[in-house]
């Protein structure tokens, strides 16, 4: 018994012992050059400057502070004959032992002009709710970008796209030092800028006031801020690259940027017809593409894009430039413009299976299209930020969006029936050319006050869009003789004008109960109109003078929102708490100018919302939120016309449509062990919707289909979940990452008046291994995807498919500063109709030799597709319908490529930014 109280008193001893702060070092006297002895090192808390602990220097000048309990302290040490010389030292349990080495003390009239900070930092820590990377403490190579930095990021994904994903969910923005650069392309940013010009990556939510895509700045984003060394912030630097086959591919980029003191100014250009600096298709409503995107709108008006293409489909020339400038005029007024020019041609081949499950019967088409799309864009942001006193801040943000766009979109289908017959083939043209303009102006006010947070917050919107389109739609169809009266011939113009203006205004105030507890009371008023005027004429004699009165409608949408708001916020240090509510009320007022039939609507909502965090540490956090969602029609789902730009998909308006109303749910955890290096997150959430949108769909004897969105009172709910973990072993040489994805959803529509629920079932399992060493660093990467749609109405539906990939990559340092560079992905797709079940094996390889002293000079040959074996294989399920697509994309292809960096400092490339 004895001997496990001592073992137990060692081992508490031994605990304390290891929880303890030492200071040491050797003192010298220069001038006599010999160890000084006798100084006094004293350790002050800095909190309350109570001396804790102190000692004196023995005759070789060592000293030893021991056993200080953790915490920050000033450390002062003084001798008569000298000046005093004054350290800081911010414990930490990570950090125990701080040696301050030979000290070399001044004499008394020598001013001390800095002070040496002895502190640890963490690679990833969180500071309120932003998660920060230490990018320093992520080893990269020389030449690298801030998109190989962000690899290296545990809890960071990079696609091959160059989509950014943080904890499994996406990154809407990424910012420069708290700035857009040069515009919202992301790209620009992570592919150009040097990862040694980083000092720090932060990962945060923040209000979307983007005044072009919301009106009230309620909804958040996920926003990626990059922030720049303060050498990277001095003189120049940029790079020039260009490469080619000297035959079919090019591409060519510039970036220069210029630096001194406040000001900073960027000048960019690309040109390329490779699908690695192809535009990601989230610009697509900017270019006037709006034909292609489906887009729906949130109670605050918020933008949501769901896309078919992605950016590595189709063959595509892209020609971008543009500035960038940042200047702090005084010390009270900071000023920033941008400008930026795109364009953009992408070509795309595609052939697509449908099938289509109905209670009765079955049929399917084969669709053969060709798209051709060109897209050019002007984009001008302003920003200003004035001090107009020590307590109030003015902000104007103000934005010019100027589009053109060329459509052509030629396709063939042919109607299938459930004996494999062909039944009927239609072939569909459309031509059109749109224009659209975006302008919004963002101003904002903050005013503090004496009282400690207390603030004042008033803000104004506006923004203004119209788009115009003016295009040919021609159809033919060959059909069996049965179908002679069911079908005609359409041959018309379509003129569409679509013009949205809104107003809105919000008032926000933060009164401080005390120091832990504060109360916000809030106000938003909101005017938004939308303007929608459709003609078809259809041609007679030639001439497109007969006006179609069944496509035609001229159509406005007014919304008027009144709003206020309550929040309450208690926090301290490890631990907060917000609740609180919004009540809305909505008036709408849809009018046909044609029939002059008007529909008012008016709609009273309680919003709540909470959020609760807890940090058990810097490194270690749980959250929970709650919120209350109401999304709008958009005036394509009110206007109450037929859409017939493919006449055998039919979509029809409903003037009747009521907003829908949800609840969201999320939890989330992370953990970040800083000695062992491993990192986890966790994610759960949960969507239930009421009065959701459903469509409500018609299918005819042959194969054409009439939908409408309805209202359905229970409409479904989404379920999803992300886990994640990356282990480090052998002092972090060796990585493995686990992780897992599952979804569940559930939605309801009517096929044929018959009510008909649809789930969706997917689970993504993925595991990567990783090495690196200093010359050599590898990863081989495997996932298995898997999807169950079911449908209530036609089991024949009910088909699983899968998508497995084996992917890798290695990097190798050889002599004579060569660096060879090989990725390869293997995609196995199973389960899915005659034809699209390929697979395939991608590999590229790259090789590199730098030249010059700095290493700046870069001359390498790139391999891309190098089996010639690249496809694009999709499948989506929606439904009754089960739809497998195959569209053309570049596959092999050979570039030798030359790049020459550039920047002020004379030092080697990498270690200047």
């Amino acid at each position: 018994m004895r001997i496990s109280l001592l073992l137990l008193f060692i081992s508490i001893s031994c605990i304390s012992i290891s929880q303890n702060i030492s200071i040491s070092g050797n003192l010298q006297d220069t001038i006599a050059k010999e160890p000084l002895n006798n100084a006094v090192i004293m350790a002050l808390r800095l909190n309350d400057s109570l001396l804790v602990k102190y000692t004196r220097s023995n005759a070789e000048g060592v000293f030893n502070l021991s056993s200080l309990p953790i915490d920050t302290y000033q450390v002062v040490i003084s001798h008569p004959k000298f000046a005093d010389m004054v350290y800081f030292i911010f414990g930490e349990k990570q950090n125990l032992n701080y040696d301050f080495g030979k000290i070399i003390m001044q004499a008394k009239n020598v001013a001390l002009e800095e002070i040496t900070i002895y502190a640890f930092k963490d690679p990833i820590y969180y500071k309120g709710d932003t998660l920060v990377y230490t990018a320093d403490s992520f080893k990269t190579k020389a030449n690298a970008t801030v998109e190989d930095l962000l690899k290296k990021l545990p809890g960071i994904k990079v696609s091959l796209d160059g989509k950014i994903t943080s904890q499994g969910k996406k990154v809407d923005k990424v910012l420069v030092d708290g700035d857009e650069f040069f515009g919202s392309d992301p790209n620009v940013a992570t592919k150009n800028l040097n990862a040694n010009a980083i000092e720090s990556v932060q990962v945060y939510d923040k209000k979307n006031d983007d005044a072009a895509t919301s009106q009230t700045g309620e909804e958040t984003q996920k926003v990626m801020n990059l922030i720049l060394k303060d050498d990277a912030k001095k003189g120049y630097f940029g790079k020039i690259s260009g490469a080619g086959d000297f035959k079919n591919y090019y591409e060519g980029e510039v970036l220069a940027n210029y630096f001194k003191k406040k000001l900073k100014v960027s000048v960019f250009g690309l040109v390329s017809n490779t699908p690695r600096s192809n535009f990601g298709w989230s610009d697509i409503y900017k270019y006037g593409l709006n034909n292609e995107t489906n887009m729906t709108y949130d109670e605050d008006e918020e933008m949501s894009y769901f896309f078919g293409n992605n950016s590595n489909e189709g063959v595509p020339k892209t020609y971008r430039t543009g500035f960038y400038y940042s200047d702090r005029l005084s010390k009270n007024t900071k000023i920033g413009l941008n400008y930026s020019y795109n364009q953009n041609q992408l070509i795309a081949q595609s052939n697509t299976n449908s099938q289509y499950f109905l209670s009765d019967t079955t049929y399917s088409t084969n669709n053969q299209s060709r798209n051709q799309n060109t897209t050019e864009n002007h984009s001008i942001n302003f920003n200003l930020e004035q001090k107009i006193d020590s307590l109030t801040d003015l902000f104007l943000i103000s934005k010019v969006n100027l589009n053109s766009d060329n459509i052509k979109n030629n396709e063939e289908t042919n109607f299938v029936d459930e004996n494999n017959i062909i039944t009927r083939n239609t072939q569909v043209s459309n031509n059109a050319k749109t224009k659209a303009q975006d302008i919004s102006n963002n101003l904002k006010i903050n005013r503090k006050f004496k009282k400690k947070d207390r603030l004042l917050v008033v803000s104004y919107n506006q923004s203004y869009s119209k788009n115009e389109l003016d295009g040919v739609l021609n159809t033919i169809h060959n059909y069996d003789t049965a179908y002679v009266e069911q079908l005609t011939n359409i041959n018309q113009k379509k003129i569409n004008q679509l013009e949205n203006s809104s107003h809105y205004g919000s008032l926000v105030y933060t009164e401080p109960i005390s120091p832990k507890i504060k109360l916000e009371f809030s106000y938003d008023y909101l005017n938004h109109k939308n303007k929608q005027n459709k003609k078809s004429l259809n041609n007679i004699g030639g001439e497109y003078t007969e006006l179609d009165s069944t496509f035609t409608n001229n159509f406005n949408n007014l919304k008027q929102t009144h709003r206020l708001g309550l929040k309450f916020k208690y926090e301290v240090k490890k631990f907060r708490l917000i609740v609180g509510t919004k009540a809305r009320n909505v008036d709408v007022k849809n009018k046909n100018l044609i029939s002059n039939q008007i529909i008012n609507q008016n709609f009273n909502n309680i919003l709540p919302f909470s959020n609760i965090r807890y940090n058990f540490s810097e490194n270690k956090q749980l959250s929970f939120s709650y919120k209350a969602n109401s999304t709008n029609p958009t005036i394509n789902q009110l206007q109450p016309i037929p859409d017939n730009t493919n006449p055998n998909f039919i979509q029809l308006g409903n003037p009747n449509l009521l907003p829908t109303f949800s609840h969201e749910f999320n939890l989330n955890f992370n953990n970040w062990k800083p000695l062992s290096g491993s990192y986890t997150w966790f994610g759960l959430s949960y969507e239930n919707n009421s009065n959701s949108f459903a469509t409500k769909t018609s299918f005819d004897s042959i194969g054409r289909s009439v939908s409408q969105t309805v209202n359905l009172r229970n409409g479904g709910y989404n379920a999803s979940s992300y886990l994640g973990t990356s282990i480090p072993l052998f002092s972090k040489k060796l990585s493995i990452e686990p992780s897992l994805n599952a979804n569940y959803s559930e939605y309801k529509n009517f096929i044929n008046s018959l009510l008909n629920t649809t789930s969706n079932l997917s689970f993504e399992t993925g595991l990567q291994i990783s090495v690196d060493f200093d010359k050599f660093s590898a990863s081989i990467m495997a996932s298995n995807d898997y999807n169950l749609t079911s449908s209530s109405l036609n089991l024949q539906s009910n088909k699983p498919f899968t998508q497995q990939d084996l992917s890798g990559n290695i990097s190798i340092d050889l002599p004579k500063k060569t660096e060879f560079k090989t990725n390869a992905v293997y995609r196995i797709n199973s389960n899915r109709s005659d034809g699209y079940n390929i697979n395939f094996l991608v590999w590229n390889a790259e090789l590199n030799k730098s030249f010059l002293k700095n290493e700046n000079l870069l001359i390498g040959i790139m391999a891309f597709d190098i089996l010639n074996q690249n496809i694009s294989v999709n499948r989506s399920v929606t439904a009754n319908v089960i739809t497998d697509s195959r569209i053309n994309i570049i596959s092999r292809y050979f570039l030798v490529k030359l790049t020459f960096k550039f920047n002020s400092n004379k030092a080697k490339e990498e270690d200047e930014y």
